[in-house]
């Protein structure tokens, strides 16, 4: 089937990610058409493209995904309520809203002969934490709701290549970009450095993360489905990143080094972070990150500024 006779299904589409896959898909695949869920009526530019539908409604609602049409070739499930709050973490609604989109995925697209595959947005919250690289087989043990949603949902889904239908599930790092949830240590450290305060480093600075630039996190997607593949894939820089290195490379871009960095040793909390392997993506989809963190952060600089 040409790209031409592709019929997308995008969740999450007006989110961080989305709103990077969408230039993406229009720039490299602007024949296939898209299908876009959205809560709100809000008039957008792109309702003006005739291969673009969107429709209103609530992913948990039966009503919603009766009126999808039967055309759709591939779904992009990039929706997820994440609980920022560490109080919502263990929260019922973490389930609900997680959990019941993938169901009524499984039971509509019984009824779209065409359906191909669904590339999904996992996390690395399924992994239990340590010192060295996780790979796809590293054992799982979620600390919260939202990781325990994640892996359930890869299970879930596993009942569609019963179908022979391709399911990939990409296991995202810390994603980062401009306009990001403020509350995560990236941007805390950016706005931070801007308004010229110091930047916190929680006892020695060495928990580590995986920072990948949205564009690359997207552009993992395209691949997956160019690649038509099933399986599990971490989807990360492959570069760890302590809390100190982290401080220090936003110091210098947003600041030429002036921003002083304090670390706050009372506050070890002895969490190691995570470090991810990549192999398994850079072999199978052929993955390779392009934006490395000072370039991503730089990014975010520039587009403040333009933003004013």
């Amino acid at each position: 089937m040409a790209d031409k006779e592709k019929t997308f299904l995008i969740t999450g589409g007006k989110g961080l990610l989305g709103s990077h896959l969408l230039k993406i898909i229009s720039h490299e695949l602007p024949m296939c058409k898209l299908i876009l869920v959205q809560r709100d009526r809000v008039k957008r530019r792109r309702e003006d493209d005739s291969n673009i539908k969107i429709f209103y409604g609530d992913l948990r609602d039966t009503e919603l995904w009766n009126n999808l049409p039967s055309s759709i070739t591939h779904v992009f499930h990039l929706a997820a309520y994440i609980p920022w709050d560490a109080d919502e973490k263990n929260r019922i609604r973490v389930v609900e809203d997680n959990l019941a989109p993938l169901a009524h995925l499984i039971e509509h697209s019984q009824k779209w002969p065409y359906f191909e595959q669904v590339i999904f947005s996992s996390s690395i919250s399924v992994y239990a934490k340590g010192l060295g690289y996780l790979n796809e087989n590293s054992p799982k043990k979620p600390s919260d709701l939202y990781g325990a949603t994640k892996l359930a949902s890869e299970h879930l889904l596993l009942c569609l290549e019963a179908m022979g239908v391709k399911v990939a599930s990409l296991r995202y790092s810390s994603l980062y970009a401009y306009r990001q949830y403020q509350g995560t240590v990236l941007p805390i450290m950016i706005n931070r450095a801007i308004t010229k305060k110091e930047i916190l480093v929680y006892g020695s600075g060495k928990r580590t993360q995986d920072f990948l630039h949205c564009n690359d996190a997207a552009r993992a997607n395209i691949l997956a489905y160019q690649a038509k593949v099933n399986g599990t894939f971490n989807i990360g820089s492959g570069v760890p990143v302590s809390m100190s290195e982290l401080a220090e490379k936003i110091s210098k871009v947003f600041t030429g080094g002036a921003a002083k960095i304090i670390y706050v040793r009372e506050k070890e909390d002895n969490d190691p972070g995570f470090k991810l392997d990549i192999s398994r993506a850079k072999k199978v989809l052929n993955f390779r990150p392009t934006v490395k963190l000072e370039a991503g952060l730089q990014m975010i600089k520039e587009e403040m500024e333009k933003a004013g």
